[in-house]
């Protein structure tokens, strides 16, 4: 009788041990590199951003302290086939701004309304912009063709090859093959009416594996996709409009995710169909519900990856 109490207590005192030396995954900002995720990006409880199926590998992490109690924290995932990425996600986040939005305030316009290459200010390269501004707060969709060769080499005199050093180093390291162009959605949002953060999120596939189309020219200013070009390219331009509506949906997701106010959601219905909205608005709330109970589920272990996907697409019928 002693010895099989003495033995329950030790098993006891194990497990708590192990328990307290466990790393508690609460979101996935604490993904590790080289560490996947499915089915969701989870900010918080209630913040829960769905993301397109496959494994997504976090492949850069950058966490910094910019000014005060003011964090940034950046995460780039990439999706494989081989050793190629043929999609990727980033998303980045700037928190604890309350109490310093009169000095953040001006920096955050300048970053995205007055940027030398890119943001919310039209480019001749741009395949679709609409943006909400007011005051400090903003909510902004840029659609376009992302040149790995460009953002990877980006010109010295600009400085931002010190924002691609991370990247650059994990493609050598690990003898990453890049694809040459990809299909570009990107979304910045603040607003201290929702949240003291600025969250900045981007998604890119390629063409090949969005539509299965390759592209005849892969520089920014001399593919087919360009507007400029577009026209003469009747399957580019197909392929194009079909990436404007899905891009759509992932902003719709994004301001849900977001919960951004009514009166800041951006009008997308020159994009979407008008009832695209009411269509899911019935059934997507148990949707959600459900599919976050299934990645739950894969997560523990109490499903196979088989059994996970077979669930999942029943869910999506």
């Amino acid at each position: 009788m002693k010895k099989t109490l003495f033995i329950s207590f030790f098993l006891i005192f194990l497990f708590l041990t192990n328990v307290n030396s466990i790393e508690w995954k609460t979101n996935d900002w604490q993904t590790k590199i080289n560490e996947t995720i499915r089915g969701e990006f989870k900010s918080s409880k209630k913040m829960i951003l769905p993301l397109e199926d496959g494994d997504w590998k976090l492949v850069t992490k950058e966490f910094d302290d910019i000014y005060a109690t003011i964090k940034t924290e950046d995460l780039l995932f990439m999706k494989f086939e081989g050793q190629t990425p043929v999609a990727f996600f980033n998303i980045i986040r700037v928190d604890n701004l309350s109490k310093w939005v009169a000095y953040m305030s001006s920096y955050i316009q300048a970053a995205v309304f007055k940027s030398e290459e890119d943001g919310c200010r039209e480019r001749q390269h741009y395949n679709y912009l609409k943006f909400y501004k007011k005051g400090f707060a903003h909510n902004c969709m840029v659609v376009s063709i992302l040149d790995v060769k460009r953002e990877l080499s980006p010109s010295v005199s600009s400085g931002d090859e010190v924002f691609t050093a991370s990247l650059r180093d994990y493609i050598e390291r690990n003898n990453i093959k890049m694809p040459d162009i990809y299909l570009s959605y990107f979304t910045s949002y603040h607003s201290l009416a929702v949240r003291p953060s600025w969250y900045l999120f981007s998604y890119g596939i390629t063409p090949e594996a969005f539509a299965n189309y390759k592209p005849k020219f892969t520089s920014r200013d001399t593919t087919e996709f360009h507007p400029d070009k577009i026209e003469n390219f009747h399957e580019a331009k197909k392929v194009m409009e079909k990436w404007l509506k899905k891009s759509a949906q992932l902003h719709k997701n994004f301001e849900e995710f977001q919960t951004v106010k009514k009166y800041q959601k951006l009008d997308l219905s020159d994009v979407l169909p008008e009832n695209y909205k009411s269509k899911n608005k019935s059934t997507k709330g148990s949707v959600t519900k459900e599919l976050i109970k299934l990645n739950e589920l894969y997560k523990s272990g109490a499903l196979t990856k088989e059994e996970f996907e077979k669930a999942k697409k029943k869910v999506l019928k």
